[in-house]
């Protein structure tokens, strides 16, 4: 039973610096884009990042929840099948979502009234769907356990 403590405390320190770490990465690059961009071209950001967080949790509609359901029952034999059956849906939903992004993205640009930064959009739209495409493989790695791979990996993806 220590043991099980021991490595529950050094996977929640894991996962808790990367994020940490990723947020404080965040954090520091912000002046860099105050000086990067004008206030405008800020405030049409700012505003872009509010529906980032809203869209994520539409596109992943719980699919992290409900892989870990269904990968952790105990007469579960096809742990690969559970994977692929999730990585798949995300898949599909995230390119639908291109999709309906680029099919309607002169009238999302101007109800959002950004008719001149249709590529902001678009660049927000694509970030949107790598997330929420790559929320399977991250989850995956943690019922793996592999938290040293999973930190590494969110760190890296702060820069990308």
């Amino acid at each position: 039973m220590a043991e099980g403590i021991k490595n529950l405390a050094k996977d929640t320190a894991i996962y808790g610096v990367s994020s940490i770490v990723g947020r404080l990465l965040n954090w520091l690059l912000t002046p860099m884009y105050v000086r990067m961009f004008t206030e405008s071209d800020n405030g049409i950001i700012t505003n872009l990042y509010s529906w980032v967080a809203l869209l994520f949790v539409i596109l992943t509609y719980g699919m992290e929840t409900t892989f870990f359901r269904y990968i952790n029952e105990k007469n579960t034999t096809n742990t690969n099948g559970v994977y692929a059956t999730a990585l798949s849906a995300l898949a599909s939903t995230s390119a639908l979502f291109i999709g309906l992004i680029v099919l309607f993205l002169t009238p999302i640009s101007k109800y959002l009234e950004y008719s001149d930064h249709k590529d902001y959009i678009m660049i927000m739209a694509v970030i949107i769907a790598i997330d929420a495409f790559c929320a399977i493989p991250f989850a995956y790695l943690r019922y793996k356990k592999r938290a040293i791979k999973f930190a590494t990996l969110r760190l890296f993806n702060v820069g990308a």
